[in-house]
């Protein structure tokens, strides 16, 4: 027996497939428009030796669909410029700086970079840079709670003579209760044996009293984030 398709049949199924190849024309449109990099910070350094060249670092930023998150990637290129012209001399292979949270070069020697850079929740560095190679590297993972790179709080400055750096970040998270192991630290008030005494940090089963005083967020993208504070 014959197979017998009906022309509604047959029109059903070339409609569904216009939807469906509509709705693909949709996304790779949107991901064309939404997914292309845009510059989010730059730096230029002429050249001591050589005037005309103009070295540039930068910084796009790009939505990954594939993993839902947005990208920063990091480049580099030399500019020679002649005639109100400009060609490009060199130029690096982009790299993935998603892990940067805010970078500021030095006022005394632009070749020098301040960066700070979050890899995770729970790790936390302050890089020096030096023409492209790192000098210097300090885990603050433990000194203090998130970066904040956004435009209200964050904040990255040297000091005029280039000497030093001071950022914001999350005020350092209080005690939970220590192991048994763990020995009770307190102030003395003055009186031996004053059960008032302060209990410094937390203690063999006891928390940091400080952890549970109320210090609210600010709210709308802060939500659940302590207050800033300044590091130097």
């Amino acid at each position: 027996m014959s197979e017998f398709n009906s022309p509604s049949a047959s029109s059903g199924n070339n409609n569904s497939q216009a939807s469906v190849d509509f709705v693909r024309h949709v996304r790779k449109t949107f991901e064309a428009a939404y997914g292309a990099p845009t510059f989010i910070a730059a730096a230029a350094r002429r050249s001591a030796d050589q005037p005309s060249v103009v070295s540039i670092a930068h910084t796009t930023s790009q939505r990954d669909f594939a993993s839902d998150r947005k990208r920063k990637v990091a480049g580099h290129m030399a500019l020679a410029f002649s005639d109100n012209s400009a060609t490009v001399l060199a130029k690096s292979p982009p790299a993935d700086a998603s892990s940067v949270v805010m970078s500021q070069p030095s006022p005394v020697d632009s070749s020098l970079v301040a960066v700070l850079r979050s890899a995770s929740k729970l790790e936390r560095t302050v890089e020096i840079w030096h023409d492209g190679a790192l000098v210097k590297s300090v885990d603050v993972s433990k000194a203090h709670g998130d970066f904040y790179g956004d435009s209200t709080f964050g904040s990255l400055a040297w000091s005029a003579d280039g000497s030093s750096i001071v950022y914001a970040a999350e005020k350092p998270e209080y005690d939970k209760a220590h192991p048994e192991t763990d020995t009770m630290a307190v102030q003395d008030s003055g009186t031996d044996g004053d059960i008032t005494d302060d209990i410094v940090g937390g203690v063999a089963g006891i928390a940091d009293p400080r952890r549970y005083e109320f210090d609210g967020d600010w709210g709308e993208t802060f939500n659940g984030k302590r207050p800033p504070a300044l590091a130097v």
